[in-house]
């Protein structure tokens, strides 16, 4: 019998830094310093938009970059200032929505790694976020982004499972692909010596004429998508793309 069904990314807070314990944080970070490189950019204070429990976020901390985080998840915000806390980093760390954030201040750069924005499951939510990014960009500024396309949600790239006896967190996830609405819907259950919980959670696969016009109409320029992890044009079987821009040095 499956446990209780919880929000997207709440109950498995506590657990997700145990979850992604395989994900080479370190190659992420050297990624978003190579694209930050090729665009020319060099910004100092940073938002990092979906940043989770923090862990890339204060890896750029580590940078020397100065850094704020935001999400829609308390119990991951809540992860990423005890974290901060522990190491003593001055990282600012915001319960926000990216549709609708207003931090009151501005940034150099922004970036959203881990196809967070494939949360948002319609062009209109998509383009409220990058307006909401370019309100808080100062001019010049860069923006760095990933997305999961339709090609990773064919490919069942969210079908994975983990129940190996000695694994703190056992995990079995299953998702059922809508080709025509393009949106995945992924049941996740997760359990461990204290209980068992379902999270389902639901992306959108935007495609690339989607994103570049919500971009545009958002007011970026300088927009180069990528392969993602190189500097290569996005591919036919690209499972995920980057993509870097810019806010116009004057509006």
């Amino acid at each position: 019998m499956n446990g209780p069904t919880s929000k997207p990314f709440s109950a498995v807070a506590p657990h997700y830094d145990v979850l992604m314990r395989a994900v080479p944080y370190p190659m992420w970070v050297s990624y978003y310093l190579l694209l930050l490189a090729h665009q020319g950019s060099h910004p100092r204070r940073v938002l990092d938009i979906a940043c989770g429990t923090g862990t890339m976020t204060e890896l750029l901390v580590d940078e020397e970059l100065a850094m704020t985080g935001i999400d829609i998840a308390p119990g991951m915000i809540a992860e990423a200032r005890r974290k901060a806390a522990l190491r003593g980093s001055p990282t600012r760390y915001e319960v926000a929505d990216v549709r609708e954030f207003a931090l009151g201040d501005t940034f150099e750069g922004a970036l959203s790694f881990f196809d967070c924005l494939n949360n948002l499951l319609t062009t209109d939510e998509l383009g409220q976020a990058f307006r909401r990014v370019y309100a808080h960009l100062e001019p010049g500024g860069s923006w760095i982004f990933d997305l999961n396309t339709a090609y990773a949600f064919e490919k069942r790239m969210f079908d994975q499972k983990d129940r190996r006896p000695k694994s703190p967190l056992h995990y079995d996830w299953t998702g059922e692909y809508d080709p025509g609405t393009r949106i995945i819907t992924v049941t996740m259950r997760f359990w461990n010596g204290q209980g068992e919980f379902v999270e389902v959670h639901r992306q959108r696969a935007f495609t690339m004429d989607e994103v570049m016009a919500a971009l545009a109409e958002a007011g970026f320029v300088e927009v180069t998508p990528f392969h993602s992890y190189t500097l290569d044009k996005p591919r036919k079987n690209s499972d995920r793309w980057h993509f870097a821009c810019l806010r116009p040095p004057t509006d």
